[in-house]
């Protein structure tokens, strides 16, 4: 059954507005610290002098300002990704066309600065950039091959992590397990018309400790992540593909014990109980019909999907994966499954990206799928192929989200139900009788608790016909699911 109450349950609790300057270019982010909460970047690029100025300060969880702090960053380097650790920010810098980079550290507690330069090789693709203990991580291509390299901030030595310097071979991820000072890289790798994924783990000093590959004569993995249960003992999660391609057909899981993978259990689209929600009634009608003839015919049903897999969900008694299904606009681009701690700054491409629906699937402890959901995604697009939906548990409840032309819509699920259809919630400006004219660079974040940011840029004013005033915007969001649960078992005891 599918409830949809009248009443809104999205709250603005409260809105941070930060004036912009008109005179440069600037550039705003913001990172969430949990119930420790934010820090904001605003960089700015003079149209003159050496320096970027790049301005952070930090907020509590009621937007009372904490510090601030700012850096000049000499204009040589160029930003290329940044990585939010637990206890510091991390930002690389590349000098173009040199060996040289630069890594800015930025403590969270009191905004301390510590910079080291170091010297890794020159003309690589980045694709991911991550700190473990006082080292760095940065992985990507060099000469169309994968390498990763592991820098030490205090002695400036770089080491390239053996055994992934091979032709065919695409990185999926780089996992760091900072309790035990793993370091986990995922590829896939085209030999004899097979797809193989494997998982090398290394320990803190970069030595291989051990190998595992996971190769199926029908199915090709196309990405992975590891749920570890103990030293020996973990799960594998991701999507696969038929015959090497990035389109998925599904999702699979495979327990890993003592270094050997067991047979995964590939779970075809069609498996999955609501993935056809996002459609509308008739055409979810048709593929339904088509799926079941097919079922009683013996055969496939083969469905074909690009996947954004986002960082898995570990709550106390289920694994929840989110991943948007979406397109490229133009032209075809391999998805990278990368951390929601990592953003970059440097190569984006413009085609941009259209997505269509999100899928949620969860899994218990065994590795068994327990329930599936979906939601719709209306026309949403984003020149940068990253995380548009945001998925916050709230009791027995997951408010999925996005943004869209200054609005939030939002839907409830409660596993495998729909509990409070699509709604639309108009961000509001801290000023009466103002109106936002214009909205732009929109995005939702996970906060803590219940709580959630949306943020990005407005152009306020009285009217259209006022040029308006330009801020950097951050509001707190929550949802109120208590009046849910009254109309539940309202509706329930009307049943009996």
């Amino acid at each position: 059954m599918t409830w949809a109450p009248a009443f809104g349950q999205l709250q603005q609790t409260d809105r941070l507005e930060i004036p912009t300057q008109s005179y440069s270019s600037e550039f705003f982010e913001v990172f969430t610290l949990g119930d420790q909460g934010l820090i904001t970047l605003t960089r700015s690029e003079r149209f003159s002098g050496k320096n970027q100025d790049w301005q952070f300060v930090k907020y509590d969880t009621t937007f009372q300002q904490l510090w601030s702090v700012g850096y000049r960053v000499d204009n040589k380097y160029v930003p290329i990704m940044a990585y939010q650790g637990e206890y510091a920010g991390f930002w690389l810098f590349v000098q173009p066309d040199t060996e040289h980079y630069f890594f800015l550290q930025l403590d969270y507690a009191d905004g301390h600065f510590n910079s080291f330069q170091g010297d890794l090789l020159s003309g690589i693709e980045v694709q991911q950039f991550k700190v473990i203990g006082s080292k760095a991580l940065v992985s990507g291509y060099y000469r169309s091959r994968p390498v990763v390299m592991v820098h030490s901030f205090f002695d400036h030595t770089t080491r390239v992590l053996p055994g992934l310097f091979e032709k065919n071979t695409e990185i999926n991820n780089v996992e760091i397990n900072e309790i035990d000072g793993y370091i986990n890289v995922t590829t896939y790798a085209y030999r004899k018309r097979n797809c193989i994924f494997d998982i090398r783990t290394y320990n803190y000093e970069g030595k291989l400790l051990k190998k595992t590959t996971l190769s199926d004569p029908n199915y090709s993995v196309i990405s992975g992540q590891i749920v570890p249960l103990n030293a020996d003992d973990s799960y594998l999660i991701g999507n696969y593909s038929v015959g090497c391609t990035e389109y998925s057909q599904g999702l699979y899981v495979t327990h890993i014990r003592d270094n050997e993978p067991s047979q995964p259990e590939f779970i075809e689209f069609s498996r999955l109980q609501n993935f056809f929600n996002y459609l509308k009634p008739k055409r979810k009608a048709k593929i339904l019909e088509k799926i079941g003839k097919r079922q009683r015919l013996g055969k496939e049903n083969k469905f074909r999907y690009r996947l954004l897999v986002h960082d898995l969900i570990q709550r106390e008694d289920e694994i929840v994966l989110v991943a948007e299904v979406y397109y490229p606009n133009q032209r075809t681009s391999t998805p990278i499954v990368s951390s929601g701690l990592s953003r970059q700054y440097y190569g984006r491409t413009m085609e941009g990206y259209k997505y269509t629906h999100a899928i949620v699937c969860a899994f218990d402890r065994q590795g068994k799928l327990l329930w599936d959901n979906c939601i719709a995604i209306k026309d949403l697009e984003s020149y940068d192929l990253q995380q548009m939906v945001q998925v916050t548990p709230v009791d027995d409840y997951f408010i999925l989200a996005y943004p869209q032309d200054g609005e939030i819509y939002t839907e409830v699920i409660r596993r495998n139900e729909v509990v409070v259809n699509s709604e639309k919630y108009k961000i509001k400006p801290n000023a009466e009788g103002e109106k936002i004219l214009n909205d732009s660079e929109s995005y939702l974040a996970p906060w803590y608790g219940q709580y959630f940011l949306a943020y990005g840029s407005h152009r306020l004013g009285a009217s259209s016909m006022s040029f308006g005033r330009e801020v950097y915007y951050i509001n707190k969001l929550t949802y109120d699911t208590s009046e849910i649960g009254q109309v539940m078992e309202k509706d329930s005891g009307s049943d009996k």
